[in-house]
């Protein structure tokens, strides 16, 4: 049974794409089944992928939706792209929300949905909404571990928080093995005063237990997404390479 690892923060542009589909293509390159599921109607993380969601007839909003009529997963459905398996996103993805609240299990539709595929991957990995909505809760009730991507600045503090406190509601009453595996900082300059000032805050709040190391600001990031590529296949050399390298690497020693 595949272990399940949902990427979130409530607020945008902290780096979760970025990170959850380059972990992704990483553990592939690792000898890993993996599968990356786009919860984002924004779909940025099937655009990473190469893919255009706009060319989608069926992502993650139909396939849930076929599933809750019929209990099957068509595996049509799921993208490839150099080994990694995608579950796309499309625009009708924003209609998820409102699907989910017509429901009496509306907390845990994703977890049974994705029950009917894990047995096909060893990890999955899902890039979620900048929300509170009931994507996210479903995101967080069918994840064995939660991954909280930080922008080291300090706009971002007061959606960390928010995420932490949605994390132990979540934790407490819907999903008591939900693990919080971690805070990955995202830099946002390597001279910036403040990435240095928000990350001992980060160190002296969670502990250097808690984190991960850092993602540095790199341009090849950007690169490797304009042309459908994870940044180490791009750029193997690049110091966001490296980074992500080590990110992967100590997701899985955490897990032993």
């Amino acid at each position: 049974m595949g272990k399940t690892f949902t990427f979130a923060n409530l607020k945008g542009g902290t780096g979760k794409t970025t990170l959850c589909y380059n972990i992704a293509a990483l553990f592939v390159d690792m000898g890993y089944r993996s599968l990356l599921v786009d919860l984002d109607a924004q779909a940025h993380a099937t655009t990473h992928a190469g893919f255009e969601p706009i060319k989608i007839k069926k992502g993650v909003f139909e396939a849930m939706s076929e599933y809750l009529k019929k209990q099957s997963v068509d595996s049509q459905v799921i993208l490839r792209q150099q080994g990694l398996s995608i579950l796309p996103s499309n625009f009708k993805t924003v209609l998820l929300e409102e699907e989910l609240a017509s429901l009496t299990n509306k907390e845990s539709v994703l977890r049974d949905f994705l029950m009917e595929l894990d047995r096909n991957f060893d990890f999955i990995f899902i890039d979620t909404p900048p929300s509170l909505g009931l994507t996210v809760l479903n995101a967080l009730v069918a994840s064995d571990y939660l991954l909280i991507p930080v922008r080291l600045d300090f706009f971002s503090l007061v959606g960390l928080a928010q995420m932490i406190n949605f994390y132990y509601k979540v934790n407490t009453t819907l999903s008591p093995y939900l693990k919080l595996l971690g805070l990955i900082p995202i830099s946002i300059s390597a001279r910036a005063r403040v990435c240095n000032d928000v990350l001992n805050e980060l160190r002296t709040t969670f502990g250097e237990k808690l984190l991960f190391p850092t993602l540095r600001n790199d341009i090849k990031v950007v690169e490797a997404s304009s042309h459908g590529l994870p940044v180490h296949r791009y750029a193997p050399k690049s110091r966001a390479s490296e980074d992500l390298t080590k990110i992967a690497q100590e997701i899985l020693r955490r897990l032993t």
